[in-house]
């Protein structure tokens, strides 16, 4: 049956003898094939011409397979290839609500801070994870993220006023990537990117994060080109139309 679904994405409509051609079947065997895809909405047939089309039941599992796609097995290639590529640790956040919220950290061995763990929270103002996904969301549905926000200082380097993340933000959309520069830990600097699920939402987020005195200005420009194409890759991994 899937040598007759391949043929008709091969073409808009296609008639009994033409499926039978392109997928080798006699004819009688492609129209056992067809009605049964028929019969569970896999395979339209046109009233007046008898053509045969891709039907609309390939859409409903097609987004439920996107939809259940287990986020953790889909990131956790992309992340480990980071990880050896640059040996800093790398983060995955999620927003739930109108929180940044870790949902899996790979750390580096001998990392200087506290490292975050799985459920823990990260400020939007302070994070690249955050700013990143502040960033690349639609205007309006950020504005009313940052009207909300309190903005305490963790560090000398915390962006508090919002004139100044909205500049971070302007900074993060320029260059496609989001830096913490000291701003939620002393000496701890983080590359962030936003990663969209099988809707196009601004859903996730994929940093890679190591102390001040191995990120200078060039690594932070390589690991932030390295971080949108991992981005872009996990994004087209979850359904995205990237």
């Amino acid at each position: 049956m899937a040598a007759v679904l391949f043929a008709l994405e091969a073409a808009p409509e296609l008639s009994l003898e033409q499926v039978a051609r392109a997928t080798g079947l006699n004819e009688s065997s492609a129209l056992r094939y067809l009605l049964s895809l028929s019969q569970h909405g896999f395979v339209d047939r046109h009233d007046r011409t008898g053509l045969f089309r891709l039907g609309l039941g390939l859409l409903r599992l097609g987004t439920h397979a996107v939809e259940n796609r287990d986020v953790f097995s889909v990131a956790e290639p992309i992340m480990l290839d980071l990880q050896r590529r640059f040996g800093e640790s790398i983060n995955l956040a999620t927003r739930q609500q109108d929180h940044v919220v870790l949902v899996r950290v790979l750390n580096r061995p001998d990392s200087m801070r506290k490292e975050g763990k799985a459920g823990e929270t990260d400020p939007w103002h302070a994070t690249s994870l955050g700013k990143a996904i502040l960033a690349a969301m639609p205007t309006d549905e950020a504005e009313a993220i940052i009207a909300a926000l309190t903005l305490p200082g963790y560090t000398p380097n915390t962006k508090t006023t919002i004139e100044a993340l909205r500049d971070e933000l302007m900074i993060a959309r320029r260059l496609g990537y989001a830096v913490d520069d000291e701003e939620s830990v002393e000496g701890l600097r983080c590359i962030g990117v936003a990663v969209r699920d099988h809707a196009g939402q601004v859903l996730y987020g994929l940093s890679v994060s190591g102390a001040k005195s191995r990120m200078d200005r060039t690594r932070i420009d390589a690991i932030g080109d390295a971080l949108k194409l991992a981005a872009t890759d996990l994004s087209a991994r979850l359904g995205a139309c990237v």
